[in-house]
């Protein structure tokens, strides 16, 4: 039996199989998959219950199964004419060789120049590289705007960090007072990143996702499903340029 759940703001699938055990054991597999294995005395609506009480431990577990993967020459990347996506909108990959490894925006073009053309991972480097830096300097900003206003809640300025995260699109440390953002995050439109970057900011004031968590805020956005649903149904992708 297959569900689709929502853990954290991400859809999960997951695989409930009935067996001949005391209680629900839930494995995350190798390739991603999340299995569970369950009595018969227990319905599948308590079966999705326990797995919204173990979402971090899910989570954490398919962002370790699923990280981005080193290029390898076997699965080369980022060819000339490769459509990437930036801040929701897309751009023909242009590829050339150059003194600098880098990636410039150009009109509708990103330009990736390399010193070697033939190196796969050079030109994997160099892409993730400019995501990192665009999707570093897009988060601090917003966190620079959006945290004065929660300030009076509580809200200190955090330090921010950004990584490759395939499982979240951000997460809140309050201990901390760091916010980490997924650099994926940086192909979604705007709006979709300004949700995340509330949405960390938030957990400093409510470190879960319970209904106070999302009542202030609604308060302070209230258009936040929208924004949600865009970004987790990338249908930005369908989007004209």
């Amino acid at each position: 039996m297959k569900g689709i759940l929502n853990l954290n703001g991400w859809q999960v699938d997951y695989e409930l199989t009935y067996k001949k055990v005391k209680n629900v054991n839930i494995r995350v597999r190798s390739d991603g998959r999340v299995a569970v294995s369950a009595p018969q005395r227990v319905t599948q609506d308590q079966v999705e219950s326990i797995l919204v009480q173990r979402a971090n431990f899910i989570l954490s577990a398919l962002e370790k199964h699923t990280a981005l993967e080193q290029i390898s020459p076997k699965d080369p990347r980022y060819h000339p004419g490769d459509t990437l996506w930036l801040l929701g909108r897309s751009y023909t990959l242009a590829v050339g060789k150059g003194p600098k490894n880098q990636v410039r925006l150009e009109e509708d073009q990103l330009l990736l120049t390399v010193k070697d053309l033939e190196n796969a991972q050079l030109r994997a480097r160099t892409v993730e590289a400019f995501y990192q830096e665009r999707c570093r300097e897009i988060t601090t900003r917003l966190v620079h705007q959006i945290q004065p206003i929660l300030q009076p809640v509580g809200v200190p300025v955090p330090e921010v960090k950004v990584r490759s995260m395939t499982s979240r699109w951000g997460s809140c440390t309050p201990g901390k007072k760091r916010v980490t953002f997924a650099r994926q995050l940086i192909e979604a439109p705007l709006p979709c990143v300004e949700y995340v970057v509330w949405h960390e900011l938030v957990h400093f004031i409510h470190p879960n996702h319970s209904a106070a968590f999302y009542g202030v805020l609604a308060s302070f956005l209230p258009d936040w499903k929208t924004r949600r649903e865009l970004l987790h149904s990338q249908g930005y992708r369908k989007l004209k340029k």
